[in-house]
């Protein structure tokens, strides 16, 4: 299976509400202005990286001059949700 991109318009609908965590806060919380920051927040992550990448073991990488950085592993459907965003 390939790796799916996600590109910053693609993403906001792969992390719709931020509800893979992308930017909680260190204890694990959605911050109190989570969704008025979401674009500024998905714009930051799209300063530091070219992509995001799902693969088919459910990890999420951060994609910047064909290096890959991982961001999370193990996320329960990541692969399903990213499949779907790019049909």
């Amino acid at each position: 299976m390939k790796d799916i991109l996600l590109d910053k318009e693609e993403f906001k609908l792969f992390n719709d509400d931020d509800q893979f965590g992308f930017f909680y806060d260190e204890d694990g919380w959605p911050t109190e202005n989570a969704s008025d920051e979401f674009d500024l927040k998905v714009d930051e992550l799209y300063k530091k990286y070219d992509y995001i990448v799902v693969d088919f073991r459910d990890n999420i990488y951060g994609l910047k001059n064909e290096k890959k950085e991982l961001e999370m592993s193990d996320v329960m459907e990541a692969y399903d949700i990213a499949r779907e965003v790019k049909e």
